[in-house]
This record gives C-alpha cells, structure tokens and sequence, in this order.
C-alpha cells in the first residue's frame, strides 16, 4: 500500500469531548494490520487536516494516526475570547488525554506513542513526561525550545520581545490575534502566556498540579525520536536539541532530514506537509525499531537443552 491508496474516505472522525465541555474531531486511520498508533498533535494555529497527507504516508507504512484538534481550532466548539481562555492546563489535562482514551477506545488492539509539531511536540513531550504509563514513547518533526537564546539573529530578538508583545496584544483584545499579528492564528491568552513565559525563561512551569514539568521531562525513560529539518527557521539546531536534551534518561535518536530527502526540494518548518514522506519514512523505521525491541523483551527466554 502507498499513501495515495489512502483516501479521506479511510479517516474515521470521532467527536471528542472533554471534561471540561469542549468539543472537537479526532481524525483516525488504522491500517488492518496496525499494532501501533500515533497521537499526533498539530503547531500552533494549524489545523488537523492539514496533517492528513501526513496521516495517509504513515498508514502506507502500517501503522494507525489519530490527529489531535487544539480547543480554539478548526472542528473545535470554542474559539478564544476574552471570556473564552485557556492554557497549557486544560490541553494537557483535558484535551489530550480524552483525545487520546477516545483513540484507544475505538482501537483498543493498538498501543500509542504521542507525536507532534512545533508546539505540539512540546505539548506532546509535557503530556509524556506526566503520563510515561499510558504510551510506549514520543517522537517530533520541526520542533525544538521557543528559549529566544537558542535562536539567532532577527528571530533571537523577535523571541527576546515575546513577553511583552503577548501581553499587551491579549491585554487590549482579550484574545491573541495572530493572523493580524502575523504569527499563528486566533489564539487564547493564557496559551500564549504560557509560552511566552517558557520563550523567556528557556523551561515549562508545572502545568499539572503537584507535577514539577521539568523533573518529569528528565525521568522519562521511553524512546525519543526527533526529526529536525535542515532549513527550519523557526526551530533551528540548538532550539532542537534544547527540548531533547531535557530528556535526561530517555534512548534519544536524532535525525536531520534536508532538501536533498525531499521531492519539493524545501526542508523547512512547514513544507514538509505538503511532502510528508521523508517525514514518515523516518518515524515508520523508529515505530518498527520499537516494535522490534518490545518483542525482543517480551518473549520468553531460550530453553536450555542438554544431552
């Protein structure tokens, strides 16, 4: 099977609701023979079906997806306003884990690794620290720390004045207008607070009460795959391994994927997207990779025979 065997009509759409209320779409494909699945969450301001294509080069390689929708985006019930907020709290303590127990309902044969871009890698790294129990790992593309000292030039000083231009933006609207601003889209207040403030400060604050985020970022112990992109502007090589070098006990694999990998020619932030299968190649081989090491410790030793 390749990924243009897979069409829209293979996404089964479940509307997930969290304990809070909110309401979105969780997009699932799940090839017949699947064993594993991925959680995969989107960057700020992009919708879920702009990972579809994505989606379809990774069940070409067997193995299921379920794309997250962000509260405030696409198919979600909310939008922000200024009696409308949320944060990192109430996408990693409700959004996410309904997402993911409406995924294991609907496929209750498969185990899950959670995935993501941009944003959604570090809310998705948040999400596997607090819950290492309930996934067999966690894998990124494009993705890295928002800590303005790991960039350079224009965007180092474009990070270093984050803080105060979220604040007075969502000051005046009661919301952040990203489209006007020219970064991401229509978003909550107190998500772009949140990572303004880890912008600033380079770590994440505990978003889980009694949880110390980045004490559980260094005692995960699952795999880590990160694919980094060799044009990414917006996360650059320090800005990458920043965030994975948080995973202090972890099994890390880097990967660099450049324009000579993809068809399009373009290895940056978002135009693997629209050309997802360099991306999916490389996190298939680390999924088989973890496949491979769980039966390896799972099956029963060797009998000893004698005479």
């Amino acid at each position: 099977m390749n990924a243009d065997d897979v069409a829209d009509h293979d996404f089964n759409s479940i509307r997930v609701r969290s304990d809070d209320g909110a309401e979105a779409d969780l997009d699932l494909i799940c090839p017949t023979t699947a064993a594993l699945g991925v959680l995969w969450l989107p960057a700020l301001g992009v919708t879920s079906r702009h990972y579809r294509a994505f989606a379809r080069a990774l069940a070409s390689e067997g193995f299921a997806v379920a794309l997250l929708e962000w509260r405030g985006a696409g198919s979600s019930s909310l939008r922000a306003a200024r009696d409308c907020n949320w944060g990192y709290r109430e996408l990693l303590e409700d959004d996410i884990p309904a997402s993911l127990e409406a995924a294991r309902k609907a496929h209750p044969q498969l185990r899950w690794v959670v995935g993501g871009h941009s944003l959604g890698a570090q809310l998705g790294a948040l999400f596997a620290a607090m819950r290492p129990d309930a996934l067999e790992g966690f894998a990124f593309a494009a993705s890295g720390s928002p800590y303005w000292r790991t960039f350079t030039g224009k965007m180092r000083w474009l990070l270093r004045s984050v803080p105060w231009l979220v604040a007075v933006a969502t000051a005046v609207c009661g919301y952040y207008p990203g489209k006007r601003l020219g970064f991401a889209g229509r978003e909550a207040s107190q998500l772009m607070r949140d990572w303004a403030r880890s912008s600033k400060a380079g770590c994440y604050e505990s978003y889980f009460e009694g949880t110390d985020s980045e004490r559980a970022l260094a005692k995960f112990g699952k795999p880590v795959l990160g694919i980094r992109l060799s044009d990414d502007r917006l996360c650059p090589e320090e800005s990458f391994n920043w965030l994975l070098k948080k995973f202090h006990d972890a099994p890390v694999e880097r990967v660099l994927l450049t324009p000579e990998n993809f068809s399009s020619a373009v290895a940056d932030h978002f135009s693997w997207l629209k050309d997802p299968q360099p991306v999916a190649e490389c996190l298939a081989k680390w999924l088989r990779e973890l496949q491979s090491r769980d039966a390896s410790t799972s099956a029963p030793a060797p009998m000893n025979r004698t005479g």
